[in-house]
């Protein structure tokens, strides 16, 4: 992700959950653009990263556009 532009904002176990929340461990990625995001799953270097991870996770991505 780095690679392709994205800055690491957060990642890890929540500090407190509310509402319908999971208490799971989350990422988050901030990218220029959407589809600089779009981009970044899509890519080779991605999806082969993907292959060699195998169901080692569970993953649930959502690229959501920044407020302006």
């Amino acid at each position: 992700m780095q690679a392709a532009g994205g800055r690491f904002l957060a990642r890890g176990m929540p500090a407190q959950v509310y509402e319908a929340a999971v208490h799971q461990r989350a990422v988050l990625i901030e990218f220029d653009s959407v589809a600089q995001a779009t981009g970044a799953h899509d890519s080779p270097q991605y999806q082969l990263a993907l292959k060699a991870l195998g169901n080692g996770a569970e993953r649930d991505i959502r690229i959501v556009e920044a407020v302006e």
